[in-house]
């Protein structure tokens, strides 16, 4: 639920927007840090669904920054995904705030835009019946190869060559789902999304975003968050995901976004297992 401070600043950014040209974020800003979290055991399934062998996982994306990620959407259509229908997507900008006082550390009310930078596109997504914010992450899942095989009578062969299966890039609507790293002076209570009075969830209005020390998690069951592995033979594999993936987010670090995690993956059984090794590949 939004907060009246919360929708102060919705209104003087939509003011902003309105009034000025993007500019680049400079020294002394307040930026965000955008970590994709480890996953557990119990963030993984694997289960048939009609005809195919799904494996699902949660994703889970924090802020490690001293100013939050805020996602502003445009007043109006301008067709970002390209296809001539306005009423399903507005652009994207991410505000950057300053630290206006100089305590290092993100203060709504007190620290205000300091640039305006339009990246990307905001999209209606009719399985989760919210608005996106596209192309935040990326999943792959990649077999490691196998050791070389000496056959029977003949040379040696060296390694297959490692089968892969990417996924799309993915949109979240970006919220405040927990409090992933609190410190003394992290905010307690959620802030995004801001909404104007009389809408929920995340619609078109919707400021979208990640605070400071907090983290948005998209939980297995969601429609999107699996890789088709019905024709992947048993093995070991390496998923990575990545948040930013093309790096159209302002941050303080553009290399602390990827999770690797190393599994062991048996299709046919359903069965999936973390390992405690790291990937290979």
């Amino acid at each position: 639920m939004a907060t009246a401070s919360g929708l102060a600043a919705l209104a003087a950014g939509v003011a902003l927007l309105a009034a000025s040209s993007p500019v680049e974020a400079g020294p002394g800003n307040l930026e965000p840090d955008l970590v994709t979290l480890a996953i557990n055991q119990d963030d993984l399934l694997i289960q048939l669904e009609d005809d195919r062998v799904m494996f699902r996982f949660t994703n889970e994306i924090g802020n490690r920054g001293n100013g939050p990620l805020e996602i502003q959407p445009s007043a109006e259509s301008l067709d970002c995904d390209g296809d001539a229908d306005p009423a399903n997507d507005r652009d994207a900008t991410q505000r950057v705030f300053a630290d206006s006082n100089g305590t290092g550390l993100f203060e709504r009310g007190t620290d205000g835009v300091a640039a305006e930078r339009r990246f990307g596109c905001m999209r209606y997504h009719p399985a989760h019946d919210h608005w996106h914010v596209l192309d935040i992450a990326t999943y792959e899942l990649r077999r490691e190869p196998p050791g070389k095989t000496r056959p029977r009578g003949g040379a040696e062969r060296g390694p297959a060559a490692p089968r892969r299966i990417r996924s799309r890039k993915v949109g979240f609507c970006l919220t405040d789902a927990r409090l992933a790293f609190p410190t003394p002076t992290s905010q307690l209570t959620s802030t995004y999304p801001v909404n104007p009075q009389g809408v929920t969830n995340c619609q078109s209005v919707t400021t979208q975003g990640i605070s400071s020390g907090w983290a948005d998690a998209y939980a297995f069951a969601l429609p999107g968050q699996a890789l088709d592995v019905t024709d992947l033979p048993h093995g070991r594999y390496c998923l990575t995901t990545r948040a930013d993936p093309t790096g159209v987010i302002s941050e303080l670090d553009e290399f602390n976004n990827v999770r690797r995690v190393h599994l062991s993956l048996q299709p046919r059984r359903l069965a999936v297992r973390k390992l405690s090794s790291p990937c290979r590949t």
